[in-house]
């Protein structure tokens, strides 16, 4: 497996390149760079353009500085792995919060090999005492030519739990604010782990969790590339200090709240992503 750090100019002219093989095609959400505060059309000085090259060089992403911002200048590995984001059978996007660390992630899968990106933002509080996220300025890239597909979404939720919970029944929750952030899920907002963290406590106490304090959320989307953008999996979790607690099902006037366990989440993510690949592939 081949990891690289990014930072945010280097990642833009990786992008371009990109996609001036494809050129209808899109980058995962949230990794455009109006999503890094930067002007869509003309991102870069000529003098940031020039030194996001060289690194890439360095790194053994580029041979040259191109005079446009196109695959000439990559290696042919660098775009064989990476245009797997643009054209793979299967993507799989990830919204996760633990603490106060969101992650946004796009991992991509084709023929056994496996892209993904990574970004990373920390909530912190404006001096007006509003919760906002603040840039890390790096994109985590990793490429596997051995699968890992489930390993690699497995990476991106929270990792925290506590012993197996005894009830799994179902729980109907009709408080507005759970059916507003279920609402921003179905979206598949890039801000979505944000939302997460506005479930009322009470929520959670209807379902008898040990700890109704949230550490965390997630939420996963799975969708083939032949299936015309139609969504094959969509999931979503709650993490407290003790429980898992999965979103079952979401209407306008409230959501179904289900306690479940790390091991249920990690076996409902195999069965979706097996029934994605070949059967053959091993995740």
């Amino acid at each position: 497996m081949a990891q690289f750090r990014l930072d945010v100019a280097e990642w833009t002219v990786l992008r371009r390149a990109l996609l001036s093989r494809v050129p209808r095609a899109v980058t995962p959400v949230g990794f455009a760079p109006e999503a890094f505060g930067l002007d869509p059309d003309d991102p870069l000085t000529p003098v940031e353009r020039a030194r996001a090259w060289a690194s890439l060089q360095l790194r053994g992403l580029a041979t040259h500085t191109p005079e446009r911002d196109d695959v000439t200048g990559l290696t042919p590995s660098c775009v064989l792995g990476m245009l797997m984001l643009l054209e793979s059978d299967v993507r799989v996007d990830v919204s996760s919060w633990s603490g106060d660390v969101v992650v946004n992630e796009a991992v991509a899968w084709s023929a056994g090999r496996t892209a993904a990106l990574a970004r990373r933002r920390r909530m912190v509080r404006s001096p007006g005492g509003e919760t906002v996220l603040e840039q890390e300025p790096v994109v985590e890239i990793s490429l596997s030519a051995a699968g890992g597909l489930l390993a690699q979404v497995m990476r991106a939720l929270p990792h925290h739990v506590g012993g197996r919970p005894a009830d799994r029944s179902p729980v109907r929750v009709g408080w507005p604010e759970s059916a507003a952030i279920a609402q921003a899920l179905r979206l598949g907002r890039e801000d979505v782990a944000l939302h997460l963290s506005g479930l009322p406590a009470s929520a959670l106490s209807v379902l008898g969790a040990v700890s109704t304090d949230l550490t965390g959320g997630a939420c996963v989307s799975a969708a083939r590339r032949h299936d015309d953008g139609a969504l094959a999996f969509h999931g979503v979790w709650l993490w407290t200090e003790a429980d898992v607690v999965e979103l079952v099902d979401a209407t306008t006037h409230g959501v179904t709240l289900r306690r479940t366990d790390l091991m249920r989440v990690r076996n409902g993510l195999l069965t979706a992503l097996t029934g994605l690949l070949n059967a053959e592939e091993v995740l």
